[in-house]
């Protein structure tokens, strides 16, 4: 048994329980527990990132651009302890990452003159770090901690980006065989990516009926919104999962850090939820599911 298989028998064995005791018995302060998880995942992954970017010829901006990642979700994870509409929170996210994010450019408009040939790179670096690492993570907060049926919203969120992975590693270990469709990450196959959107229609056909996530919908309308839903996060979590196989070549890495057994980076297992999560958040906002 190879070391990825290992780890996917841990977390189904040892982690999907673990998460569901979270969800289920400790659902105190909005799901406090998750977003403290969320805050944490969230810091790792702007260090792997900034760890990367030396190699890849740009400038770590340093550890402020981590603390305002943390400052604007934290933000969004008290305007949920405070009860304020979802949408209302998804509007300060917008404005808070671009006041962040003009805050960590402004000190660039003060540079010295041998300093200049670097400031595009510098600037490019902090604009990446920060959609990257503050705003995709904000967006995974709001879902944890601001949707009106958070438990159900969490649920439906983790099985589309986990049934999209699980089954497209399925597919691709034992049926794909056209590999090397996309270069920067050549072990992908087209069975592997078919399986995966298969794993996100069927998910999100599962939860929006058992979850009564869109409770005035039709059988019709429901196998619609079933198939938009899945097909939609399917393109996304692949998405995200190539984006971050590109951001590593760039790099010359293989992995994005060693933090998680078998796994790699943090980044490496958290990467299609935070590509996802702008789609997840503005179809459910579209169709008013999870009570919006």
């Amino acid at each position: 048994m190879n070391t990825n298989t290992r780890a996917r028998l841990l977390l189904f064995f040892i982690g999907i329980p673990l998460f569901a005791a979270v969800l289920f018995f400790v659902p105190f302060a909005h799901y406090g527990v998750l977003a403290a998880l969320i805050l944490a995942v969230q810091y790792l992954s702007s260090l792997e990132i900034r760890k990367m970017l030396p190699a890849g010829g740009l400038t770590d901006p340093g550890v402020w651009t981590s603390l305002m990642g943390i400052a604007q979700s934290g933000l969004v994870y008290a305007l949920c302890l405070a009860n304020v509409e979802p949408t209302h929170t998804a509007e300060v996210i917008l404005l808070s990452f671009s006041v962040l994010l003009s805050v960590l450019l402004a000190p660039l408009g003060f540079a010295k003159k041998d300093k200049f040939q670097e400031l595009l790179k510098l600037a490019g670096s902090v604009s990446l770090i920060h959609f990257y690492t503050a705003l995709l993570p904000s967006l995974v907060m709001l879902i944890a901690a601001g949707f009106p049926q958070a438990r159900n919203a969490i649920i439906s969120f983790a099985m589309l980006t986990f049934g999209n992975d699980s089954l497209a590693w399925l597919f691709g270990k034992y049926l794909g065989k056209n590999r090397n469709i996309v270069e920067v990450s050549p072990n992908k196959s087209l069975a592997g990516f078919l399986g995966g959107s298969i794993g996100s229609i069927a998910a999100a056909f599962i939860t929006l009926e058992l979850l009564d996530a869109a409770p005035h919908a039709g059988v019709a309308a429901l196998v619609v919104l079933s198939i938009a839903l899945g097909v939609g996060m399917a393109f996304f979590v692949i998405a995200g999962d190539l984006f971050e196989s590109a951001l590593k070549r760039a790099a010359g890495k293989k992995d994005s850090g060693f933090i998680v057994p078998g796994r790699g980076g943090v980044l490496d297992s958290f990467d299609s939820l935070y590509f996802s999560a702008p789609f997840f958040v503005a179809f459910s906002f579209l169709f008013h599911l999870f009570g919006l």
